[in-house]
């Protein structure tokens, strides 16, 4: 029988804002609005570790696509069949 996989795959929506910004733009910065899909590896009270690939084989589990995510960004986080 094969075993069940164990994480939960999602869609989050987060603000966020760029990395960089030249003073001569930072009053017409806005934040962003993203989204992601993905497996849900581990949340904490602080952040969410999600990855949107994997191999799973004798070894275990590989991921790829990882992303950590301040859970302070994150708005919504809505669960997907």
């Amino acid at each position: 029988m094969k075993a069940k996989f164990k994480y939960k795959r999602v869609k989050i929506i987060c603000t966020s804002d760029e990395a960089w910004t030249s003073e001569d733009d930072i009053l017409n910065h806005d934040i962003a609005t993203c989204s992601d899909v993905g497996y849900i590896y581990k949340k904490t009270k602080d952040k969410l570790w999600l990855f949107s690939s994997f191999s799973k084989d004798e070894n275990g589990l590989a991921v790829g696509g990882l992303t950590c995510f301040p859970l302070g960004v994150i708005k919504n986080i809505e669960v997907l069949k």
